[in-house]
């Protein structure tokens, strides 16, 4: 009965070895690739996204604000300070402060206006959507978390122009690099 188990054994053993794995190609010869990969964004190069991060990254301060007025009409300067951080992870820190009339109600409201979520950058259309926001400015007000928000950099200076449904400028904040 023991030779009959141990030869079934080492039979087990035999055929799982027989089985076992090779080299997808032989020894000598590089395999041939085994698909052929296409780009998801317009941008073809894989970093694209990563140094756009890059560009991000950092402690900004706001130099200007231009918003329409609570009365509309066209942009106009409004009188503010703050400070945005992008951190290595894509999350962003917004915290702004301004007493002038011709801000946005959202921002008159409260001390400071924070903003604290995950930034998504769309490297193709330049545009920035903020995710999982937390936050004290109302999703119905001008400088709402959930409009779009288009950048553009020039060495050490950005702006982010706040689009509304129907796709006109709000108002742009021009960040500058802190050194």
């Amino acid at each position: 009965m023991r030779i009959a188990w141990a030869s079934s054994i080492v039979a087990a053993a035999v055929l799982a070895a027989g089985c076992s794995p090779g080299p997808m190609s032989k020894p000598g010869r590089a395999a041939a690739p085994m698909n052929k990969p296409v780009s998801l964004g317009a941008d073809p190069s894989s970093g694209a996204v990563e140094a756009e991060r890059q560009r991000f990254f950092g402690t900004w301060d706001l130099v200007a604000l231009e918003s329409v007025p609570p009365q509309g009409g066209a942009r106009v300067p409004v009188s503010a300070a703050g400070t945005l951080i992008y951190d290595e992870f894509g999350n962003l820190n917004i915290v702004a402060r301004t007493t002038d009339s011709n801000a946005p109600v959202a921002a008159r409201e409260v001390r400071n206006v924070t903003f604290e979520g995950r930034a998504v950058i769309d490297v193709p259309r330049s545009e920035l959507k903020l995710m999982a926001v937390t936050g004290n400015v109302n999703p119905d007000e001008v400088l709402s978390p959930d409009r779009r928000r288009r950048y553009e950099f020039d060495a050490d200076v950005m702006k982010l122009s706040s689009f509304d449904a129907q796709g006109n400028v709000t108002a742009v904040a021009t960040w500058r690099r802190r050194k």
